[in-house]
């Protein structure tokens, strides 16, 4: 059995407990939200991480994949009377493929062309939704309330979207966490390291990058159902790059490298922009803004492995490691 496995897990369950039973005690419909909000937006980072964080391949397009999903789940639902949990798979499917065909003559590029890539793409999604009649054009599509029901996703309290949310959040980290120790996860590690190296033991990049583009821009496209069905309405301005630079910089400030960074980040950066739109804007518009962009500077200038990069090589690790081996070789260990 692996060292510290037992105790581990037992405090992985006990804190999704914890969160689940939130909603029992806070009843605020405004802190609920930054909650719903938190975990999909730590959703839409862990799923850009596998394309950016585990493949290397730097996207700043996301937000037009996820943008993707959310018409493709307005438009069914409004036109078609799709559920959309059944509008989640199809979104899935449809957008990963979309993204992973659309892509695929791009991963030769690297770097800074890459990203430039998916920029011109989720503009391109962008124009095409604004100037698109059908899809509601520049007024963008609303989702009308039917009464509150799990068939159409649609209810008056944030508490039914709280679970939803943190389900999503919890299926999201374990997907990842699997592909991560999987052989498709050291396949796209050893890409990220050294393509050539890659090339060299028999790795394919091109086709673990078309699986890469796949998933991550399908579990994002997840999210974009999520979201269009939680807000009621969409446009195209949920297609624009400041929302791709919000699904990256929760990673870049976790730790790019690692599976737990990118959520970690989320949890953190959210609700630090809630609270600070909600202090400052008042003061002075946009001064909430300043001060999240001088707080991320600070970390990437001083930390530029994110806050799981200091932890790993941290005193602090190697201290909460040894404790919990101590009690799980003490409580847990095979008799």
């Amino acid at each position: 059995m692996q060292r510290g496995f037992g105790i581990r897990k037992l405090l992985a369950v006990i804190l999704v407990a914890i969160v689940a039973i939130i909603p029992l005690f806070v009843k605020t419909p405004y802190i609920l939200g930054i909650f719903v909000t938190t975990f999909y937006m730590a959703c839409c980072t862990m799923a850009w991480s596998v394309l950016g964080g585990l493949t290397g391949q730097i996207s700043l397009g996301h937000a037009g994949f996820m943008g993707l999903g959310s018409y493709i789940a307005a438009l069914l639902i409004t036109k078609a009377g799709v559920s959309p949990w059944i509008s989640m798979v199809l979104a899935f499917f449809i957008v990963g493929a979309i993204a992973a065909v659309l892509l695929s003559p791009c991963f030769i590029l690297s770097g800074t062309y890459f990203t430039l890539v998916t920029i011109a793409f989720a503009e391109a999604f962008r124009n095409l939704f604004t100037n698109w009649n059908y899809a509601g054009g520049g007024q963008g599509i609303l989702i009308p309330m039917k009464g509150n029901s799990l068939i159409i996703m649609r209810w008056i309290s944030k508490i039914p979207y709280y679970y939803i949310a943190l389900i999503m959040l919890v299926c999201f980290y374990l997907i990842i966490r699997f592909i991560d120790r999987s052989k498709l996860g050291y396949a796209l590690k050893t890409i990220r390291e050294d393509e050539d190296t890659a090339n060299a033991v028999g790795i394919n990049p091109f086709k673990y990058k078309f699986i890469a583009t796949f998933i991550s821009t399908g579990m994002i496209a997840i999210v974009g159902v999520f979201y269009a069905n939680y807000i009621g309405y969409i446009n195209a301005d949920i297609l624009k790059q400041s929302q791709s630079l919000n699904f990256v910089m929760p990673a870049i400030i976790g730790g790019i490298g690692s599976i737990t960074g990118p959520l970690l980040g989320a949890l953190i950066l959210t609700p630090l922009s809630e609270f600070l739109n909600a202090a400052l804007s008042s003061i002075a518009g946009g001064l909430n803004l300043v001060v999240y962009a001088v707080i991320v500077i600070i970390v990437i200038l001083f930390q530029p492995t994110g806050i799981m990069g200091w932890f790993e090589g941290s005193k602090v690790r190697k201290a909460i490691n040894k404790k919990l081996d101590e009690i799980d070789e003490k409580f847990f260990a095979k008799k």
